[in-house]
């Protein structure tokens, strides 16, 4: 009996003391070491982008339009390609009086300019602003301006404005011979005193 108390008593003291070497010594239970983890690389973004390759020019309003000036750009040696798309077309210089107060304001303006002789005017109808007074739309401008003056005279302050509509525009892409190149937009004026209304912009992808 002796003896076995005797040996319990040592399995304690053995138990203690390893139960303190392995508290004195913690990095022995650890998992693993520990690393340190680098962020991956991010490569910088361009600084600029290229320059076009290929330029549009347009909008056309009609196939004729857009014909005549692919047959321009052929003459400059290019070699043109047509494309259609739904856009808005310049409808010409559009001559107006606005910011009337009243429709019988309006209507006082519009006797005004038919005893002056100025015809095919009319109040617009469901105009925003309302009250609005069409004096015409010209596709020359100077027509525009002299329209102007006579309403001007008159007493009235009009005002020009381009006028557009929704449709079907053509559109003719260019591959340009060095990039950057700039069009010649001179190419495209074949009739003396012709105003050609023109976008360039770079080719849709």
């Amino acid at each position: 009996m002796r003896m076995l108390c005797l040996m319990l008593i040592l399995a304690n003291v053995f138990y203690f003391t390893w139960a303190q070497m392995i508290e004195a010594n913690p990095e022995e239970r650890s998992v693993g070491p520990i690393r340190d983890v680098e962020p991956p690389a991010v490569e910088p973004l361009a600084a600029q982008s290229s320059p076009a390759h290929c330029m549009s020019v347009g909008p056309f309003p009609d196939l004729p339009q857009a014909s005549q000036a692919q047959a321009a750009l052929r003459g400059a040696g290019f070699q043109p390609r047509q494309r259609m798309e739904q856009g808005e077309i310049w409808a010409g210089y559009w001559v107006s009086v606005q910011g009337l107060a009243t429709r019988d304001a309006a209507e006082a303006a519009l006797k005004t300019l038919s005893a002056n002789g100025i015809a095919d005017v009319y109040v617009m109808p469901g105009s925003d602003p309302p009250n609005v007074l069409s004096l015409g739309v010209f596709s020359d401008y100077q027509r525009a301006q002299r329209r102007v003056d006579e309403v001007r005279a008159i007493g009235l302050t009009p005002r020009i404005d381009d006028r557009k509509r929704a449709g079907a525009v053509y559109w003719i892409d260019v591959d340009l011979q060095e990039p950057g190149q700039i069009l010649d937009s001179s190419i495209f004026q074949s009739d003396p005193g012709k105003i050609t209304r023109l976008e360039m912009r770079a080719c849709p992808a």
